[in-house]
C-alpha cells in the first residue's frame, strides 16, 4: 500500500527564480514619450489655457525638452508669430551641443519640417486670399463699368423715344 500511495505522490514542484530582463528606455524613446504626452495634455486645453501655455516668457533659458515642448504648444496655438517663435525654439534645440539635447534633436527636426510646411501653407493661403480679393474687386470695377454703359445706352435710347417724329415735306 505504501508503495501505491509513493507512487501516486507528486513530486514538489522546484521554484526558481526567473529574471525577467527589463528593457533599456532609451533617452530618445523618453523624450518621444514626454513630447506624445505633451501632446494628448494640450489638445485637451481650452483656447484660453493654451494662451497661458505659450505666454511670452524668456526663451533663452529654457531646457531643450522644455523648449520642445513650448514649440509644440506654439505649433497648436497659431498666435500671431507663434510659428516664427517655434521655429527660434526648434533651431536652439538643434544648435545645443549638449548631451542633454541630444534626445530631443531628432523630435525638434521633425516638428521643424511640419512648422516650415504649415507656414508654406498659411502664406500660399493669404496668397490666395489676397488673389480673390483682387478678383472680386476688378469683377466689381467692370461690373460698375458695364452699368455705366448700360446707363448710357438707356439714356440714348430715352432721347431717342423723346424726339418728335419728323415731318415730310
Amino acid at each position: 500500500m505504501s508503495l501505491l500511495l509513493g507512487a501516486c505522490a507528486q513530486p514538489k514542484p522546484e521554484i526558481r527564480e526567473v529574471r525577467v530582463p527589463v528593457p533599456e528606455v532609451l533617452p530618445a524613446d523618453a523624450a518621444a514619450r514626454l513630447l506624445l504626452a505633451q501632446h494628448e495634455r494640450l489638445l485637451k486645453l481650452s483656447a484660453a489655457e493654451l494662451g497661458q501655455e505659450v505666454a511670452p516668457r524668456d526663451d533663452t533659458k529654457l531646457t531643450p525638452a522644455a523648449a520642445t515642448q513650448l514649440a509644440l504648444a506654439l505649433a497648436l496655438h497659431r498666435g500671431n508669430g507663434d510659428l516664427a517663435r517655434a521655429q527660434g525654439l526648434l533651431d536652439q534645440v538643434l544648435r545645443d551641443p549638449t548631451p542633454e539635447a541630444l534626445p530631443w534633436q531628432p523630435l525638434a527636426r521633425l516638428l521643424q519640417g511640419r512648422l516650415a510646411e504649415q507656414r508654406r501653407l498659411e502664406e500660399q493661403i493669404d496668397k490666395l486670399n489676397q488673389q480673390a480679393r483682387d478678383s472680386q474687386r476688378d469683377n466689381q470695377r467692370r461690373l460698375d463699368q458695364l452699368n455705366e454703359k448700360l446707363e448710357a445706352l438707356k439714356a440714348i435710347e430715352r432721347s431717342l423715344n423723346t424726339r418728335p417724329a419728323a415731318t415730310k415735306p
